[in-house]
């Protein structure tokens, strides 16, 4: 019997399924293609590139504002259903999108748009995968997050040519479509925990629960963990807020302004981006498995010393040209991935998952404020100075910070867990 269970086919992997589709179709046709929209926008309503780009103000605002208030309520009813609704929701704005008439009018159906898609993009996505992985969550959050990368190779001549050919209100109207479909299935299969189909968790071998031949350790009281209240009155998550902080910066400061500063030096930027976008696949699910292997402390050091690295190489491109900027863009694929698997990584090992809807999501508040701050820190430093340089530089000192106070949250998170005992 023992044996019969152990090959027994574990749920979970149709839960990853769900999430990668949503990571490869509505992630990337709402968010990763909107730029497409931009020049066929602003020639329909005579607008500038600057007022489109508010646009991406609004949408930054709706993820922060649904993780300061909705976040936290994910765990506490019907995922799935909670999941459908924001689908329908996101799918009926984008759909109406297609009919607006102004650009302020995009501003409004954006931000609606979004902050009902966050109701099935990151913070639900990394709840499921706490409810359903006791291990191998860095490996299966990269697996999941490369369905972005997979989606955009496999869509963005497909969404080009839609919006060339067919117009920019028909490209809103498939995408809203396609968010529908996506969401029906997801709500079809996807299952909030284990518990609902009379399953446990994965676990390696490792870690597997004590045999019953071991009374003191089965008795073992267990760790719940921090309500959002609690755990906002800790050290260890000012400086996990911290580091979410970084993830946000390096993650949109950098790869944002790269295009322009390749150009300037008069570097081919699509080739590069092509390399960055190849190399980004494998970088999620090369660095997954390292993390899960050596932990999320070593794991943090190891990706920040990368990202250095890659950035002394795209400091170097005014003097080596192409060869140390598709060398940089090699290499950050393998640095940025932490951006993606710190943040939802850090509460659970921190503070338990008593509260990972809430915690994270507020997690997720101060990463979007790192993407807000990135693209300003970058280029404003490149208007300051009139060279990247000192950005580079700059961002160099945000990896080095990650590091340390990534390292520092799980290491004072420690302490937290003291209480169990009592």
């Amino acid at each position: 019997m023992a044996e019969t269970q152990k090959k027994k086919f574990f749920y979970g992997w149709v839960i990853v399924a769900c999430l990668f589709l949503i990571a490869m179709l509505p992630m990337v046709f709402c968010s990763t293609f909107f730029s497409y929209y931009q020049m066929p926008i602003c020639e329909t309503f005579g607008c500038t590139y600057a007022e489109f780009s508010a646009s991406n103000i609004a949408s930054t605002v709706a993820g922060m504002l649904f993780s300061l208030t909705l976040a936290g309520k994910l765990g506490k009813g019907n995922t799935r259903l909670f999941m459908l609704i924001g689908g329908i929701v996101s799918a009926a704005a984008l759909y109406a999108q297609s009919y607006i008439t102004a650009i302020w009018q995009l501003y409004i159906t954006f931000f609606i748009a979004n902050f009902a898609l966050s109701a099935i993009t990151y913070v639900p996505i990394n709840f499921l995968i706490s409810q359903w992985f006791v291990d191998k969550k860095a490996l299966v959050t990269s697996i999941i997050f490369t369905g972005s990368g997979v989606g955009g190779m496999l869509f963005s001549g497909v969404e080009a040519n839609l919006i060339a050919q067919q117009g920019w209100r028909m490209g809103f109207r498939v995408t809203a479509i396609i968010i529908l479909v996506t969401m029906v299935i997801v709500f079809l299969l996807v299952r909030k925990s284990p518990a609902d189909m009379g399953l446990e968790p994965y676990r390696s071998a490792k870690t597997k629960e004590p045999a019953k031949n071991e009374p003191a350790a089965a008795a073992a009281p267990q760790w719940v963990g921090l309500s959002k209240t609690e755990a906002l009155k800790t050290l260890p998550f000012w400086l996990y807020a911290i580091s979410a902080v970084c993830c946000g910066i390096v993650a949109a400061g950098i790869m944002t302004q790269a295009p322009t500063y390749l150009t300037e030096n008069s570097v081919n930027y699509a080739a590069a981006m092509a390399i960055y976008s190849g190399a980004g696949i494998f970088g999620k699910l090369v660095m997954g498995p390292i993390i899960d292997k050596v932990g999320i402390q070593k794991g943090t050091a190891l990706t920040c010393g990368i990202g250095i690295i890659a950035l002394i190489c795209l400091s170097v491109v005014p003097q080596f040209g192409a060869t140390a900027a598709n060398a940089s863009m090699v290499i950050f694929p393998f640095a940025i991935a932490i951006t993606s698997l710190a943040p939802p990584l850090l509460p659970g090992m921190i503070f338990g998952y008593k509260d990972f809807g809430g915690i994270y999501g507020l997690g997720n508040t101060f990463f979007m404020a790192g993407c807000m701050i990135g693209p300003m820190l970058s280029s404003g430093i490149r208007t300051a100075t009139g060279s990247y340089l000192v950005a580079w530089i700059a961002i160099m000192v945000v990896f080095a910070l990650l590091a340390v106070t990534a390292i520092l949250a799980v290491g004072t998170g420690k302490k937290l867990r003291a209480p169990a005992a009592d």
